[in-house]
């Protein structure tokens, strides 16, 4: 940050505090490419990210009077903001600000947060190899691996290629993607 940034900064920050006309929101303009860069690089859906911003905003308003050193507030904000995306990482819920939580249990069937953090690495390092395949290779394995994965006529019909290919080729393409994912240490002892 500049010198003229941190001057204006600190006014914005003072301006706010004080509670001046447009104060807040100047001061939401001057850091709200802080606070969305920030929520971004946790990779939330868009709706959940919103909310997460709506939220840092809203906390950063109730403790904006707490702010003494104005060249701070910018890592204050980011901690905000980082906060607010773990707790929503955490309980996988969105927070209705201003409505009580209720105490919940933890479903005891629910994987340790240990557990589907691996989980959640290793599917990433799977796409990863999977985008690595050879394109045809890569479109078949991604129509046929979603939730809402085609017939297989009806691929064969949209690809314009024999139905009884279609088995073969996704043969094919998993002993490529096994290779791969073997060549980088990751095969079946690396999943359990």
């Amino acid at each position: 940050m500049t010198i003229d940034q941190f001057s204006g900064s600190r006014d914005v920050l003072r301006d706010a505090q004080s509670g001046a006309a447009g104060a807040a929101d100047r001061f939401v303009r001057q850091f709200e490419r802080l606070v969305w860069w920030t929520v971004r690089s946790f990779r939330l859906a868009e709706s959940d990210a919103e909310d997460v911003v709506q939220n840092t905003w809203l906390r950063a308003f109730e403790h904006l009077e707490d702010v003494r050193d104005p060249e701070r507030v910018s890592s204050w904000l980011v901690t905000i903001a980082r906060r607010e995306c773990l707790k929503v990482m955490r309980t996988g819920k969105r927070e209705v600000p201003g409505l009580e939580q209720q105490a919940e249990q933890r479903d005891e069937r629910a994987p340790h947060p240990e557990k589907a953090v691996l989980d959640a690495r290793m599917n990433d390092l799977l796409w990863q190899h999977v985008n690595s395949l050879p394109d045809s290779s890569r479109a078949l394995m991604v129509a046929l691996s979603s939730n809402d994965a085609p017939a297989y006529a009806d691929l064969a019909r949209r690809r314009g290629i024999p139905i009884g290919s279609i088995g073969p080729t996704r043969m094919r393409s998993l002993r490529k993607l096994r290779s791969s994912l073997e060549r980088a240490g990751l095969g079946a002892q690396a999943w359990h």
